[in-house]
């Protein structure tokens, strides 16, 4: 006798059901970079970070698969789909309410980041990604209950989710992330779940009108969300009218590699990547002084010009932060020219408008990664500068031996290159170790708190040789901040012992930062 085959699906119901297989990849995914980018302020980009991420979520799929596919077995119903989408919006609307009091919390208790990371994505990740993972069993069963041709259908949900991933995973790194805050982002997505929901429910139910309600709560969403837009950012602030703004946040940036934000206090105001509850500095303006370098190391950064006693006529930056200190040169040293690589175009847009850095003929700033422009540059640089930050973290390319060895390449004869160290953040014997296995010399300068290494060819300048050097750079140049005061803050790094020279192949940047010893501060 033969097989009476299973009765066709609605169309509108099939394609419910492929939507919904094609929207659950799309969110998944969509939601691990969003989820990703959070954590950074917090635990940093590093390979924890992703690592620990990454494998939660397939985790959670997998748990999701499991349940999702024994569940449907005994519940084969199109509402349980909407049902899914419906408890997913909650626990996307979960990350910008509570998220960072969850990860604050667990930061309190937990002190090595990578398990700190681990743990927090298990508490923000793992449901979401089980409840969307569960979706596709469903569609599954669902259209297989309405078809004979069971690998064609398995095939094309299978298709159909793995496409949503690949426009979730590109459409968010590429578009929604660099373009739109995260909060706004976390709205919209649950909205758009919470929606789905709604489509799903209503196309996949046996009544009839089903398909016009489903259109007309089409309809109502788009106007809604069409009547919204996103707050474009404050005008060009010359600034003398800073000082009519009030104290406190200024503005603030989720862009695709920080948390920026801009305050104000007083006289001051800063510039600074947020990590974990703290604010770490990276650029600083007096309104009555703008020309100052507030910041220490800033000044300190600019001593490096007593280590070479030719004009110096081409300098390159690598971090631009306010772009205090570039800004600063460029007007102290007469015909002097600057390329800048800032990575974080958020951050040059907010150091044009709140810190009086705009490009000219003689100040050009590159958005790009820095170790890729100075690949890339044909020129060669009497000075280089580095100070690239994330927060408390140093992307670890622009800290290893080839990097070194490719700022070398850059430097015209007697050129010199000043890296700023943190050394609660930089793993300082291992910035040294490395920097020194490439330059003939490196010099530290104490610079109130943070150091700077000088990095020079040749045999070391005594103090009575850089002195003197200091001297003759100072009374040509005749610079703000007295170079002979400057390197007055010099001092011998003593003895390093069995430090880790960073290369491409192996830069454990991640681990050193979490050793007490690698972060000891020099005096």
């Amino acid at each position: 006798m033969a097989e009476t085959a299973a009765p066709a699906a609605s169309p509108m119901r099939s394609a419910a059901l492929h939507g919904a297989a094609f929207f659950s990849g799309f969110v998944t995914m969509a939601l691990e970079m969003m989820i990703g980018r959070t954590f950074i302020p917090y635990f940093g980009g590093t390979i924890y970070t992703w690592g620990a991420l990454i494998a939660v979520f397939l985790i959670g799929m997998t748990v999701g698969y499991v349940i999702g596919g024994r569940y449907v077995d005994r519940h084969p119903h199109g509402r349980i789909v909407a049902l899914l989408f419906f408890l997913s919006t909650f626990t996307i609307l979960f990350m910008p309410f509570w998220g960072e009091e969850v990860i604050n919390r667990i930061l309190d208790e937990v002190y090595d980041l990578r398990y700190a990371a681990l743990l927090a994505a298990v508490a923000l990740a793992c449901l979401p990604a089980a409840l969307l993972a569960a979706v596709g069993p469903f569609c599954l069963r669902l259209l297989l209950d309405a078809r004979t041709h069971s690998g064609t259908v398995s095939g094309r949900i299978s298709a159909l989710n793995t496409a949503g991933s690949i426009l979730g995973t590109l459409g968010t790194s590429f578009y929604f992330i660099p373009s739109f805050g995260m909060r706004s982002i976390y709205f919209v997505l649950a909205g758009v779940t919470l929606f789905f929901s709604v489509m799903v429910y209503l196309l996949t139910r046996p009544r009839r009108g089903a398909a016009k309600t489903a259109v007309a709560v089409a309809c109502a969403v788009v106007a809604a969300l069409s009547t919204g837009g996103v707050p474009r950012p404050a005008a060009a602030q010359d600034v003398s009218r800073l000082a009519a703004l009030p104290d406190g946040l200024l503005e603030r940036v989720d862009s695709e590699y920080n948390t920026v934000f801009v305050e104000k206090h007083g006289d001051v105001v800063g510039l600074y990547f947020g990590y974990r509850r703290l604010r770490y500095t990276e650029s600083a303006i007096s309104i009555s002084k703008p020309r100052a370098l507030i910041v220490p190391y800033t000044r300190f950064m600019t001593a490096a010009l007593a280590f070479r006693e030719e004009p110096v006529k081409r300098i390159a930056l690598v971090g631009l932060g306010g772009g205090r200190t570039i800004n600063y040169l460029v007007q102290a040293l007469p015909g002097a020219v600057a390329d800048v690589a800032e990575l974080d175009g958020a951050v040059v847009d907010l150091a044009e408008r709140y810190f009086d850095t705009h490009e000219s003929e003689r100040l050009h700033i590159h958005t790009m990664d820095g170790r890729i422009f100075m690949r890339r540059t044909d020129e060669t640089y009497d000075l280089v500068l580095l100070d690239a930050y994330r927060g408390p973290f140093v992307p670890f390319h622009l800290t290893t031996q080839e990097f070194y060895r490719l700022v070398q390449e850059k430097l015209s004869p007697g050129g010199i290159v000043a890296q700023n160290v943190e050394p609660t953040t930089m793993f300082f014997d291992s910035a040294y170790a490395t920097m020194a296995s490439v330059f003939d010399q490196v010099d530290m300068i104490v610079a109130q708190g943070n150091i700077v290494l000088v990095g020079y060819q040749g045999p070391r300048l005594s103090d009575e040789e850089l002195a003197a050097r200091a001297a003759r750079v100072q009374a040509r140049d005749r610079l703000p901040y007295d170079l002979r005061e400057l390197i007055e803050a010099r001092r011998d790094v003593g003895t390093i012992d069995e430090p880790t020279i960073l290369t491409d192949d192996f830069a454990p940047v991640e681990s050193l930062h979490t050793i007490e010893r690698h972060n000891e501060k020099r005096e």
